[in-house]
């Protein structure tokens, strides 16, 4: 191979790289320039009708007054809910004890 051909191969393989690089930069940049096109500050979602809020919100509801009920409501019912997973077993354990108790006196 002359020092010609070497010197081709070589300034076609710099032009690839080069051309690679080229592209790789460009989709970057269109991939960044739609990034900063759809960018939304930071926020949350109301729980009940997923409308943005703050971040600091509390409770998660926006300022309409349904979703403040809404979310009031939803939150007793899980209360609710709470203290009878923790009840039932418990009497259910108890009446087994006094039984047990009861049959061995």
């Amino acid at each position: 191979m002359s020092r010609a051909d070497k010197i081709r191969k070589a300034a076609q393989r710099t032009a690839g790289e080069v051309r690679e690089a080229a592209k790789r930069q460009r989709d970057t940049q269109r991939r960044e320039r739609a990034r900063r096109e759809f960018a939304v500050g930071e926020h949350r979602h109301c729980s009940v009708c997923w409308a943005p809020i703050p971040l600091d919100a509390d409770p998660p509801v926006c300022s309409d007054e349904e979703c403040a009920e809404k979310q009031r409501k939803r939150e007793g019912s899980r209360k609710r809910l709470t203290v009878m997973l923790y009840l039932f077993p418990a009497i259910a354990i108890l009446l087994v004890l006094l039984q047990a108790m009861g049959a061995s006196g």
